[in-house]
Formats: C-alpha cells, sequence, structure tokens
C-alpha cells in the first residue's frame, strides 16, 4: 500500500531530498547531515535545536540545520508531522561556503511571516501530491514547487554565515556532546549525573552542563529523564514485569518518581497506558518504529488540499490587491447610490400616475 513517503534525487543539480508523514511518538534525539523542514499537520510538538526550544502547534514549521543536533516530543497521542531532508550540497552552486551557513526559519512566534509560511507550506503539499505521479507536468509541477520553496528560503530568511573558526569551534563541541549523548543512551539506568559526564568528557560538570543545554535545547537531567521514560514506555508494551520493576530497570528511584515523571510527559499514568495496549501495538509500538501514514489518510489528505488553497500576494501584489477592492468598492457604492435614486424617482412616478387617474 503506498505511503506519504518518497526519495528523489537529480544527479546533474545535486538534488536528493525525502519527504514523508508520520506520528511523532516519544523523546528522540538525532542529527543529520541533511536540512529539515518540519511542519504539524495535526496536534502540537516540543522541538528542541541550536540550544533553544519551541512548543509547535498545528501548522507550525521549523527548519533545523545541518548537523544540529535536534529532539521530538508529540504532545498529544495523535500529532502528525510533515519532514523534508535536503542534502545542502544541492546549495553550492549558489553558495561556495554552504558547510558555515545557517537558518533561521520557524513560524511560532512570527505572526508578521505568516503570509510567507503560507506559500511554503502550499510548496510542501504540492511537491508531497505530486512526486509518485508519472505525468511529465507533474513532475515539472513537482519542480516548480521545489525551486520556489527554495526561492523563499532563501529570499524571505537569507542564510547567516559562520566564521571558519567559529564553525570549527561548533563542530568540536557537537562531536563533545554526541559522544556524551551515547554515554547516556548506552547507560541511563544506571545512576548519572552531571560529573559522571565530566569524567567521561575530560571536561569541568559547568562547561558540561551549559554546552549540554546549548546544543540540546534542554539540560542534562531533563534529556536523561526522557531516555528512561522512552525505554520504560518500550517495556510497559512488550515485558509483563511489574511497573515497580520497570522503573528500577530503567534508573527511577522509586515508583512515585516513575509515576509523576511518565504522567507529566504523556498525560496518563503507567497503569492507564498500558491498559490501552493490545497485540497489535504491543509488536508494532508506534512510539519506537517511525511508521509513515498511508496515502490518502482523511486527516493528511485534508490538511494538504486545505494547504494548496492558499494564495500568496508579494507586498507589491497586496497592495495592487487592495487597490482593485477599494476601486470595485467604489463603483459598487456609487451604483447603490444610482438605484436608491432610480427607485426614488420610480416611486414618485408611481404616485404622480396615481394621483392623475
Amino acid at each position: 500500500m503506498k505511503e506519504y513517503h518518497y526519495s528523489y534525487k537529480k544527479s546533474s543539480m545535486n538534488i536528493a531530498l525525502e519527504q514523508y508523514v508520520y506520528r511523532i511518538g516519544t523523546y528522540h534525539y538525532n542529527w543529520h547531515r541533511d536540512l529539515e523542514l518540519l511542519t504539524v499537520l495535526n496536534g502540537r510538538a516540543e522541538v528542541c535545536a541550536g540550544g533553544s526550544r519551541w512548543l509547535l502547534k498545528e501548522d507550525d514549521i521549523i527548519l533545523i540545520n545541518s548537523n544540529q543536533g535536534h529532539t521530538t516530543l508529540a504532545e498529544g497521542a495523535d500529532t502528525v508531522a510533515m519532514i523534508l531532508h535536503l542534502d545542502p550540497d544541492f546549495l553550492k552552486d549558489y553558495y561556495e561556503d554552504v558547510e558555515y551557513l545557517s537558518f533561521r526559519i520557524c513560524s511560532a512566534g512570527a505572526p508578521q511571516k505568516q503570509d510567507i509560511f503560507g506559500r511554503i507550506r502550499r510548496d510542501l503539499a504540492w511537491m508531497m501530491l505530486e512526486a509518485e505521479r508519472e505525468a511529465p507536468q507533474s513532475r515539472l509541477l513537482f519542480e516548480l514547487a521545489f525551486f520556489d520553496l527554495l526561492y523563499t528560503m532563501v529570499s524571505e530568511f537569507p542564510p547567516e554565515r559562520m566564521q571558519s573558526a567559529a564553525f570549527k569551534a561548533n563542530q568540536k563541541q557537537m562531536d563533545s556532546v554526541n559522544k556524551m549523548i551515547k554515554y547516556i543512551n548506552k547507560n541511563y539506568y544506571k545512576k548519572l549525573s552531571l560529573d559522571t559526564l565530566a569524567r567521561e568528557s575530560g571536561y569541568n560538570a559547568g562547561y558540561v552542563s551549559q554546552l549540554f543545554k546549548n546544543y540540546v535545547g534542554i539540560n542534562f537531567y531533563d534529556y536523561l529523564t526522557r531516555i528512561r521514560l522512552r525505554e520504560a514506555t518500550r517495556a510497559l508494551s512488550q515485558s509483563d514485569k511489574t511497573i515497580l520493576e520497570i522503573a528500577l530497570d530503567h534508573g527511577f528511584s522509586d515508583l512515585k518518581s516513575f509515576n509523576s515523571n511518565f504522567k507529566e510527559n504523556f498525560k496518563k499514568s503507567p497503569t492507564e497506558y498500558r491498559k490501552l495496549l493490545n497485540t497489535e501495538n504491543r509488536g508494532n509500538d508506534l512510539f519506537f518504529k517511525q511508521k509513515f501514514l498511508e496515502a490518502g489518510d482523511p486527516l493528511v489528505s485534508k490538511k494538504l488540499h486545505e494547504y494548496l488553497k492558499y494564495v500568496y500576494y508579494s507586498a507589491d501584489g497586496r497592495q495592487a490587491l487592495q487597490e482593485q477592492i477599494h476601486e470595485m468598492k467604489t463603483v459598487l457604492d456609487s451604483q447603490a447610490r444610482l438605484m436608491e435614486r432610480l427607485a426614488a424617482e420610480l416611486t414618485k412616478a408611481a404616485a404622480d400616475t396615481k394621483e392623475k387617474l
């Protein structure tokens, strides 16, 4: 069965991209070379990247830069996102120093840019809907939408350049953070602290704390708790152990701590979550296996076609449109006054005729 998922490559132009729609699950840290454009189609999602944290609502968009560590967490049970991954090598034809470029693109808290984000959503929708069609006009429409998307990004959100020394320092720090992440992911069930990471990394605890917050977007203890919750949630669906045993196996000091953290993050207790499980989702835990939504899914289809209806006007175009509306209003007002005069004259003529009769 077809899914909202495709890959597109055009070697002659260094284009390599992947686009898909999936349900965001529990906490996950990731980083990759691709630029990532994330659009929330349904629900709410927490995104941490570049030392900042955003709570994105339906229709919000954020761009995650190349090699930027980031995390996502669904705020609800049915949080759906559309993702576009783009190899930054494509931009080398336009920017020689593409490895030193970064974008600041996020619709949350940017009401003045909503027209621009409407255009981005429209282009993403066209790309998703036309990607699998084989007709020449579909391929042309796909590429038109893709280039319009890139043009909007670089013209409305010009990329910022980092100095090479700063870039190299960032790369070194990112490598250090990635080593810390790997260590935590492997040893999350043990008693871990900032001092532990300091010994492993060779830095002091204060620097580790600052470095972690700057690159992951949340502090070390929040990240550790969420990784423990992620793995404990997996155990709830795949193990018959008691909830207390699962809590202790995954680094929580007691049942109370596990219950309060679980409920704060997933809006239900571990017991309530376990009762919702059935044979199907025990074998295919949606919290941990990325699952692309099927093509034609009613929610996604409705949202994509809603995006297609967006009409974008530049500043000049919007001014011209407003002038046309004003002219039309003036004409209509003039016609209305003329009709009122004609109606009054007809009424008077009818009254005069009645008197003569």
